[in-house]
């Protein structure tokens, strides 16, 4: 019944994310398409200062929200609360440090974008931290319904605020930012709306807990280091093309990434799953098992998934960008090792910190984030773009050799067992067709 629920959640989350892959494929083209380049090479780096000021200061409020509501250790109506609260101050202190970083280090940090849009950008953090702190609630609760209709609704507000400002009146680059806060705003009205009028969340209800906040930082603290590493180990790419060459470089590589990280949607749909059902799991055996299946499993489906993009990049880019974009495509072939991989390590971690080791991934992520700045600094003044590309894939490829030697001496898991396909996965895929196969010839 268990195994049955996980894989209906899962399913749930993939169907979600598929359609979250086609509106966020829908919102790159107009982004390129009406930018160009250097637009969208702007757009990329605006939006990265309040994602990076959220990154670095939700203090993992997120990720025990989701460990501790799963666990059943606090109520709907309390962590509400709590969140509310944390993230009312983490937002005020966010304004103060985003203000100071444009005022003082704009011109080095987000080279060549106008810095009232920065100013303007600012806007959208309080509601993009509380959005996640609400949002991972229905995470911890296992409602991937709501949890995964959110996840469309910011795009899909934002795509229509998109379209609006940028197609309909012609506002630029302007809309665009506007656009993206509007569509964060619209989110946070959507979350509540659901908490109150699907959850019956009641404030009167609701105990503000000093206990539960001491736990929920010091549990999200090990992770959030952990989780802000790895963000800079996604990002710092991007900072990096942005100071050495400019916004139309990272306008084509941006476009890459974007493509290349739609790959990632299957595990990311399990990982979404995997950290609460972990977390609730009682029994080792049964962690292990679940984890191995799940990882090799997604290993050979985003192995095929990357040679199936790999020979088609070339036709891809062509069919949805201009001429404009045309370095995209081997750029995008550069990343796919590294994304591959990378996939799979995102399950192995959402394991390891499930089982309440969140510190281990932190500690990778400490030698992350310098060898992939190392080799960016190295390899962009040399090779251009492809030296971010070629950075960024190889800093996966050790991340993910490293993860999976952690993960075997956490859990004492062979190798083969959670990295290549084996014989009953075969003999699974065989009756799944089977009864598919049933269903309609019956009906």
């Amino acid at each position: 019944m268990k195994g049955n629920s996980f894989a209906r959640d899962s399913f749930i989350t993939l169907t979600r994310q598929v359609t979250s892959i086609f509106i966020g494929v829908l919102l790159l083209v107009v982004l390129a398409r009406f930018l160009g380049p250097d637009g969208q090479g702007k757009y990329a780096l605006i939006i990265l200062l309040p994602q990076m000021l959220m990154t670095f200061l939700n203090m993992g409020v997120n990720t025990s929200t989701i460990y501790y509501v799963s666990k059943g250790e606090i109520d709907l109506h309390s962590v509400f609360k709590n969140n509310l609260i944390i993230g009312g101050v983490l937002s005020l202190i966010g304004l103060l440090i985003g203000l100071l970083v444009i005022l003082f280090f704009s011109d080095r940090l987000f080279s060549g974008t106008p810095s009232y849009l920065l100013f303007i950008s600012l806007i959208g953090l309080p509601f993009m931290i509380l959005n996640i702190f609400f949002q991972t609630i229905f995470q911890g609760l296992q409602n991937f319904k709501f949890f995964n209709t959110i996840l469309i609704v910011t795009q899909m507000s934002t795509l229509a605020f998109i379209a609006l400002f940028i197609i309909v009146f012609d506002f630029g680059l302007a809309g665009s930012i506007v656009a993206f806060i509007l569509g964060h705003i619209g989110t946070t009205a959507f979350i509540l709306y659901l908490l109150f009028n699907k959850e019956g969340l009641k404030l009167r209800k609701s105990i503000l807990s000093k206990q539960y906040m001491k736990q929920s930082l010091t549990y999200g603290l090990k992770a959030h280091v952990s989780n802000v590493m790895t963000f800079l180990n996604y990002r710092a790419d991007i900072i990096l093309l942005g100071f050495f060459i400019g916004p139309a470089a990272v306008g084509i590589y941006v476009v890459a990434v974007n493509i290349g990280e739609r790959l990632s949607i299957f595990a990311q749909s399990i990982s979404s799953v995997l950290l609460p059902k972990i977390s609730s799991l009682k029994d080792d055996l049964e962690r292990n098992q679940l984890t191995s299946i799940i990882s090799r499993n997604v290993l050979a489906f985003i192995l095929i998934g990357s040679l199936s993009v790999f020979f088609l990049s070339d036709f891809v880019i062509d069919l949805l960008f201009d001429p404009r974009y045309e370095e995209s495509s081997p750029l995008l072939k550069l990343l796919l090792p590294g994304i591959a991989v990378l996939s799979v390590e995102k399950i192995l971690s959402n394991d390891i910190a499930a089982r309440g080791k969140p510190e281990l991934n932190m500690y990778v992520s400490f030698f992350n984030v310098p060898f992939n700045v190392v080799l960016n600094v190295i390899l962009i003044p040399q090779i251009g773009v492809s030296g971010a590309a070629i950075a960024t894939s190889v800093t996966y490829i050790i991340s993910f050799i490293i993860k999976i030697a952690i993960f075997k001496k956490v859990t004492g898991e062979d190798y083969a067992n959670f990295l290549f396909i084996q014989k009953s996965d075969f003999a699974f895929y065989k009756r799944l067709y089977n009864q598919v196969k049933y269903k309609i010839v019956k009906s």
